[in-house]
């Protein structure tokens, strides 16, 4: 016990010295700051009692009175920054809520998002927070103004002032976030809801939040930049031996374009379509309640018909962004939904055959994606420029290879030409598909010339024993 006793305070003592219970030495700068902070007030309070009480002053007296205030006062101020912490939701709640606000901001755009994104892990809690009708953020480029928007703002007309520069305006406060020579960023907000400007101190608050998203739209163009670079990158592969060095490249690539397909398309599911799924029924519980008249009727039920054929083809871009079916009914069946849906909104005829469905089937869901990917760009193709009339696709399996065949009787084009080497527009273009059929250790064909129509053909070597 006693030895207990002796080794216990040492240990104690030990921990406060080396930091591992308490950091000491912020400890005694506190207190000692605090301490040199009260001399002066002690020194007048007892300076006061001194004149009051003159009969009964003695030196130990003196002495005594002035290290007992001395350490009230440093104790009252040693805890005033903690019980000010404390109270502070009570005494200043707009401070507490500006600085809640920041310190979620700051949590928010320390990770990465891209521009769609900001409006929620941004611009919606800049709006709640300091109380304004709506607020935008805006990239200006040279030819071109993007921009996102919260609230109720109108979107016209903050474009038309950024276009003609004008950063000041009785209705709007306009901050420049960051300015390059390649784009210049603006956060705009409106006016409060009671009908003010942003006050001068929340627009000290507001300058920290924009520091802090300058950098975060600084991350965004560049991760923006970046993606595009090496998109162009692997599309000017020079070689199929140089491109099957980098087939993890490609891969990768591939995968984020698969990731950013369905994170669309579930934000498109969730959100648009929901919200028209309820705006339809909102028509329909009105022409039940009110007694209408003929043609209000028919007026709200063109509404309810218009909201179908927007929902089919929101539909349809989800199915196109992410085939779900592919997981569902197969390669071989999410191809022919495709064809059907395209065949009926085509000026060609599309005719699809498959052979020996059980291996197609038996490829991994890697294969039947790239595969379907391709088919998807050769009708697209087809579509926007082979002006042809008809059009004919087939899918076989056999002799462990995975073969996909595209033919069209429509204008064609001149390989020799380099600038004609893509196909279309779209984004993936011939360059893409050819690094579908490297990725999976494939060969393709490509055969096309003036009035001849085109002739692709991927050959794709199967997966035994692999299953979806």
């Amino acid at each position: 016990m006693s030895g207990f006793i002796f080794l216990f305070p040492l240990s104690f003592a030990y921990l406060i010295a080396s930091k591992k219970l308490y950091d000491i030495d912020f400890i005694v700068r506190r207190i000692v700051l605090t301490g040199f902070i009260s001399l002066v007030p002690t020194g007048l309070i007892v300076l006061i009692a001194c004149l009051f009480f003159k009969a009964a002053v003695t030196l130990n007296a003196v002495l005594a009175l002035f290290v007992l205030v001395l350490v009230i006062q440093t104790l009252i101020l040693y805890l005033l920054e903690f019980f000010t912490n404390k109270l502070e939701p009570i005494m200043f709640p707009h401070k507490h809520q500006l600085q809640s606000s920041l310190k979620k901001l700051t949590r928010n755009l320390s990770v990465n998002f891209n521009l769609r994104e900001l409006r929620d892990v941004m611009l919606l809690d800049v709006v709640q927070t300091f109380q304004v009708h709506g607020g935008a953020i805006v990239f200006q480029y040279p030819d071109k103004l993007e921009l996102i928007s919260e609230g109720e703002i109108d979107t016209a007309e903050v474009e038309a002032l950024i276009n003609d520069g004008v950063l000041d305006h009785p209705n709007y406060s306009i901050y420049e976030v960051n300015r390059h020579d390649e784009f210049t960023s603006y956060l705009i907000l409106t006016q409060k809801k009671s009908k003010t400007l942003i006050g001068i101190e929340e627009q000290q608050w507001l300058n920290i939040i924009i520091s802090y998203l300058a950098v975060s739209l600084e991350n965004v163009y560049l991760i923006r930049k970046l993606s595009l670079e090496v998109q162009r990158l692997a599309a000017q592969i020079p070689n199929e031996e140089a491109a099957s060095e980098l087939i993890w490249f490609r891969k990768l690539m591939f995968e984020l374009q698969e990731s950013e397909r369905v994170r669309i398309a579930t934000e498109l599911h969730d959100t648009t379509m929901q919200d028209l799924f309820f705006l339809k029924e909102r028509f329909a519980q009105l022409i039940e309640k009110y007694a209408l008249s003929a043609d209000d009727k028919a007026q709200l039920q063109g509404f309810i018909d218009y909201i179908d054929i927007i929902n089919a083809n929101l539909r349809q871009s989800c199915f196109e962004l992410h085939p779900h079916l592919l997981r569902e009914i197969g390669l071989v069946g999410t191809i022919e939904e495709l064809v059907s849906f395209e065949e009926a909104v085509s000026s060609f005829s599309l005719e699809f055959r498959s052979f020996r469905k059980d291996l197609i089937e038996a490829q991994d869901m890697e294969m039947k994606r790239h595969v379907f990917r391709m088919v998807q760009e050769l009708i697209n193709n087809a579509k926007k420029h082979s002006q042809a009339k008809s059009v004919w696709l087939s899918l076989e399996a056999g002799n462990q290879i995975l073969r996909l065949e595209y033919e069209d009787n429509g204008v064609g084009f001149d390989m020799n030409q380099p600038k004609e080497k893509e196909i279309g527009n779209s984004g993936i273009g011939m360059e893409q598909m050819k690094g579908r059929v490297l990725s999976l250790n494939g060969r393709f064909q490509l055969e096309s010339s003036i009035g001849a129509g085109m002739r692709f053909t991927a050959t794709i070597p199967l997966k035994e024993g692999k299953t979806a």
